[in-house]
């Protein structure tokens, strides 16, 4: 009793408790640890699986982006407390993707290599303005759809929209797409900016559309193909419930793009690609 009175008293009730916790801490460190161990395991498995070109999860790989991505961004802003300017980097997963979309890989999701040209155009851009990395650089996604028209496979209209800008703004990196018997349009053509019969205010339109940003500034507004200028639009992501009314402002290659400003009002963390979203003509 003597002794155990001397050891509660050297240690002190906080002492005394870490000590007793000890075995339960190291249970709980040994779990998270094998949780995480599966968790690289998964990822790389999804990974080997893209880079042969085959279908994955786009959700499990997504969340293998967003896991791997904070990990190399932790990293980033360690070195970067320590003075040093390191360029931002981009996933393990999405470095695959990427590699995929750059081929024109017929197996690879669209909305998982947006969500990598996302990553890719962001890092780019982070690191062209801070001196740190190349600037102009064309994204994976639409090297894939020059090599997919140089194959004479189909693109369609919004890969061509914002690949066109893209490859202007590349410049020298830009190589012209190989000619073909059906030259593919740098631009919307002019019968696209017709509104169907079909869409009335009130109307549903664009039925079964994904919905994406046009990386434009500026507040809210959207741009589209198919719907005059002056038009207003309501749109829902319906994944989370979040809708924005906005203005079609200028045309583009798609039924509805909005700018960063509006899509932000209606995003999931971390998404660049509504999948399921409703589009109604509001005005």
């Amino acid at each position: 009793m003597m002794r155990r009175n001397a050891v509660r008293a050297a240690l002190g009730t906080a002492g005394l408790l870490a000590l007793l916790g000890t075995g339960a801490c190291g249970a709980g460190e040994q779990r998270q640890a094998g949780r995480v161990a599966a968790e690289s395991s998964g990822c790389a498995a999804l990974q080997q699986r893209i880079a042969a070109g085959q279908t994955v999860d786009v959700a499990a790989a997504e969340r293998c982006d967003q896991t791997q991505f904070a990990k190399l961004e932790d990293r980033r802003q360690a070195a970067r407390a320590k003075g040093e300017k390191p360029a931002m980097q981009v996933s393990a997963i999405c470095r695959a993707v990427d590699a995929q979309a750059a081929k024109g890989g017929a197996n690879l999701d669209f909305g998982l290599a947006f969500h990598c040209r996302q990553r890719e155009r962001f890092a780019n851009t982070v690191n062209a303005t801070s001196g740190l990395g190349p600037a102009n650089k064309v994204t994976s996604l639409c090297l894939g759809a020059r090599a997919k028209k140089a194959r004479g496979e189909a693109v369609d209209a919004f890969t061509e929209s914002f690949c066109s800008k893209e490859e202007a703004a590349g410049g020298s990196q830009a190589a012209p797409a190989p000619s073909s018997s059906t030259p593919p349009s740098t631009a919307p053509a002019p019968a696209q900016s017709t509104v169907p019969a079909a869409s009335g205010v009130g109307d549903v339109v664009c039925a079964g559309s994904t919905v994406t940003l046009s990386g434009e500034a500026g507040t809210p507004a959207a741009s589209s193909d198919r719907l005059p200028v002056g038009t207003k639009v309501k749109v829902t992501n319906l994944d989370n419930g979040r809708s924005t009314t906005v203005a079609v402002t200028s045309a583009s290659g798609s039924c509805v793009l909005l700018n960063d400003a509006a899509f932000e009002q209606v995003r999931e963390a971390g998404k660049f690609l509504i999948r399921h979203a409703r589009i109604e003509r509001v005005g």
